[in-house]
């Protein structure tokens, strides 16, 4: 593997890492990342900087760190890692709180369609995928305002 895609890796991984802590509404940071972290860890504690390169994708973490990290934050060590499930199919992070199944249904139109859109996504480049994420943000704020505004007088 490259240096390039070494570094990629990192990157597209300390994004669903930044995801995965909001969907669990933790504050994306290193001393939150380090204190929670280190709360379930039984090997000797990590430091707030080695928890600051993971979230900035200058390194990961070892996949024993991995595997808690993946427990703690609910969701599986291959989509942490990888951003796919174990069989390859892609997977997409719930919302905040939010208790859904899993995109990943086999024969669901709307599985498929999740699946296609998540695998795109994931083509993007960083930046790009930061944009497509803050535009959904905007839309979604807007949905909230609209649905707080139409509900019972």
């Amino acid at each position: 593997m490259s240096t390039h895609e070494m570094a990629s890796q990192a990157e597209s991984f300390a994004e669903r890492l930044r995801m995965a802590l909001e969907n669990k509404g933790r504050k994306p940071s290193p001393t939150v990342l380090e204190r929670e972290f280190n709360l379930r860890w039984r090997g000797n504690p990590v430091s707030v900087h080695a928890t600051r390169k993971w979230l900035l994708g200058l390194s990961m973490p070892t996949l024993d760190k991995l595997a808690i990290l993946a427990r703690w934050l609910d969701v599986s060590e291959d989509w942490l890692r990888w951003g796919v499930a174990a069989d390859g199919a892609a997977l997409v992070a719930a919302e905040p709180g939010a208790r859904r199944p899993s995109a990943v249904q086999t024969g669901s139109r709307q599985a498929q369609e999740e699946s296609s859109l998540v695998q795109d996504y994931w083509l993007l480049t960083p930046a790009d995928r930061q944009v497509v994420r803050a535009l959904l943000e905007a839309l979604l704020r807007e949905r909230r305002k609209q649905a707080a505004g139409s509900g019972p007088a």
